[in-house]
């Protein structure tokens, strides 16, 4: 097992920030919401529709039946909510293949709500929400050349997306296609251990590494580079080929400011519960935060910053 090198150990962790769920006929939405996406993942889970003759408004409440597809079968989901829309004078349209709605108040004719039958059961119980897991197929940069960000029309463009978009709906018709983009900001993680009698840098070299870090900052690219990167090798997606086994890894160029700046680690967080739904993959369990840290050197070159008596404490 190494030394610590410094006294003084920092990481990088990119964070999601604005984020939005949405498929492929309304990614101009990403243009209206002013979200400015540096990454993008293809999720697919089982097609949710609605059964309109279902729906009955009595009272205060509202009830009716979500079916969740699996392959050839359907899982019935029976819902009961209460009526917040002012009326229980209502006609519920759906139309096949039953994946959108819309509520219309009679007296009116006004639309009081409509949007996709997924993103209604989502918003309806959270006891549900195991219906909603998210299977990821690829994670991208939508992240454009020299720092311009990739938008809702650049994306309807994008090659690589939409050849997986349409080969995934291909193989499994009986499984929704589902967009997920999100903005990532930094955090500069730190530690500080003085316990040892032995480092294997002086105090200056330990100040000038401190230096080093504050005084140099990545680019933008280079952080979504292995945002990317560290993604992919956490949950293996199976329409990616590169970065699945060979992150992190100081021959790759994309990263390699941070080699640079001698960080000690690089991690990602992915938060999804706002939004209602969790990731997951072959080699994931689904979860509301996927939390992916990777110590960008070996145990025998150097000891991880968070690793405490040989535990590591984040």
């Amino acid at each position: 097992m190494a030394n610590r090198k410094f006294v003084s150990e920092f990481g990088l962790n990119m964070l999601n920030g604005l984020r939005l769920l949405l498929q492929q006929e309304h990614l101009s939405l990403i243009d209206q919401t002013g979200i400015k996406p540096h990454i993008y993942i293809i999720s697919r889970r089982p097609r949710i529709s609605i059964v309109p003759e279902s729906i009955k408004c009595e009272g205060d409440l509202i009830s009716g039946i979500f079916r969740k597809q699996i392959k050839d079968t359907f899982e019935e989901i029976p819902f009961k909510t209460n009526n917040y829309l002012g009326t229980t004078d209502l006609t519920f349209k759906s139309e096949y293949p039953y994946t959108e709605y819309e509520v219309i108040d009679n007296k009116t004719q006004k639309l009081l709500a409509n949007g996709k039958s997924a993103l209604l059961l989502a918003k309806l119980n959270p006891d549900y929400q195991a219906h909603l897991d998210l299977e990821i197929l690829y994670v991208g940069q939508s992240y454009g050349v020299e720092g311009a960000r990739t938008a809702g029309e650049r994306l309807k463009k994008h090659e690589t997306l939409q050849g997986i978009y349409s080969e995934a709906i291909r193989k499994s018709p009986d499984q929704e296609i589902w967009l997920f983009v999100s903005e990532f900001e930094e955090i500069l993680l730190a530690s500080f251990d003085g316990r040892h009698d032995e480092y294997e840098t002086t105090e200056d070299q330990d100040n000038t590494h401190i230096k080093n870090v504050l005084n140099n900052e990545m680019t933008e690219q280079q952080k979504i580079n292995f945002t990317e990167a560290a993604l992919i090798r956490h949950f293996q997606p199976p329409y990616n080929k590169i970065y699945k086994d060979t992150f992190p890894n100081p021959a790759h160029k994309t990263y390699s400011e941070c080699y640079d700046i001698d960080l000690n680690m690089v991690c990602v967080e992915l938060q999804t519960d706002e939004l209602a739904f969790r990731f997951w993959s072959e080699n994931v369990p689904p979860n509301w935060l996927h939390f992916c840290s990777f110590p960008l050197h070996s145990k025998e070159e150097r000891m991880y910053m968070f690793e405490i008596d040989g535990e590591v404490a984040l």
